[in-house]
């Protein structure tokens, strides 16, 4: 569809809309010019978080897990975590 054909379309839509739905449909266009915006400002570059730990530093406590609720513990991981959406 051509843009002067899609913008016919368009028209003739809100030509046939109530008054109430023509105001949903001035708060959808609102809600998309300010995204519009909002993605046109520039990203502000922010310092890496320090927290002092290395992942070598991590590695003294590798098998050093006590008590009998391992099982339990990665039973619950897996049923509350979320699916990953990519």
């Amino acid at each position: 569809m051509t843009y002067p054909e899609l913008r016919q379309k368009i028209e003739q839509q809100l030509a046939q809309l109530p008054p109430e739905q023509l105001s949903l449909v001035s708060d959808f266009l609102d809600s998309l010019q300010s995204k519009s915006t909002m993605n046109q400002r520039p990203l502000r570059r922010l310092a890496p978080i320090k927290r002092g730990t290395k992942a070598g530093e991590l590695l003294k406590f590798a098998g050093t897990w006590q008590g009998n609720d391992l099982e339990d513990c990665l039973g619950l991981v897996k049923e509350t975590r979320s699916k990953a959406q990519f």
